[in-house]
């Protein structure tokens, strides 16, 4: 029996870059387990580079829908404006030449309206202590949807037990790890789902090394029928952990 805390993670908009993203910021449609990492470290107010090291070996379930999402054109600024005098005199006049600054524009796909559903099991102490601040609504830092502009809310939901099943074919509702899973595609094609194959951070290490995973996730958020031994029972809802 694992304890977990359920809570809902939503904001305006959300930007989660994607590792192999180009000229284009494209993002990853769910927040990979490294941001939901970064949320808790900020929460509790974990120095940085601190999350990956403490809250290790964590678990991790995501659920939701994909949000759509709109490309957005983002000023970047290359060269800074020109530094000021340290000395300035009363006489001094205001040239005319002043150093050109160069800026380029990209573009960035922001998502609308993000809402997912979050279960954690955080090690030691910091899981009733995280509990406790989500409940009361009071974060060490302002936690983020990727851009520190883009300000994430937090909202408890609940504490609940998740047993594990046995092996079986089972409606996971939650992100669910390719590795571990045989897609059950008839029943799939006969539900009509939308199937979407992910490939997102799993890990990263204090040196900024990234371990990568691949995912199925239901565009509606519909649960996919897979035959796994590592999904998990917690109330009506079928989880499997990243």
């Amino acid at each position: 029996m694992i304890q977990l805390i359920n809570f809902r993670l939503s904001g305006r908009f959300a930007h989660f870059l994607r590792a192999d993203a180009g000229a284009s910021a494209i993002s990853y449609p769910v927040p990979p387990r490294t941001v939901i990492m970064g949320i808790i470290g900020a929460v509790l107010g974990l120095e940085k580079d601190r999350p990956q090291t403490l809250l290790e070996p964590m678990r991790v379930a995501i659920g939701g829908r994909i949000p759509i999402s709109h490309w957005h054109k983002a000023k970047f600024r290359k060269d800074p404006p020109e530094s000021l005098s340290y000395v300035i005199k009363k006489s001094q006049k205001l040239e005319k030449s002043t150093k050109p600054e160069r800026a380029t524009l990209i573009t960035q796909e922001w998502l609308f309206n993000p809402s997912f559903d979050i279960w954690v099991a955080l090690p030691g102490t910091l899981h009733s202590e995280f509990e406790a601040r989500i409940r009361e609504r009071r974060w060490y830092f302002q936690p983020s949807l990727g851009l520190s502009e883009m300000l994430a809310d937090l909202e408890f939901l609940e504490t609940p037990e998740a047993s594990k099943l046995s092996i079986g074919t089972h409606p996971v509702e939650t992100l669910i790890p390719q590795d571990s899973v045989q897609l059950d595609i008839k029943k799939c094609i006969e539900q009509k789902l939308a199937i979407n194959l992910l490939q997102m951070p799993r890990a990263v290490t204090p040196q900024r090394v990234f371990t990568l995973a691949s995912y199925f996730m239901e565009r509606d958020g519909r649960p996919l029928m897979v035959k796994t031994e590592d999904a998990y029972l917690s109330g009506k809802r079928i989880l499997m952990f990243l």
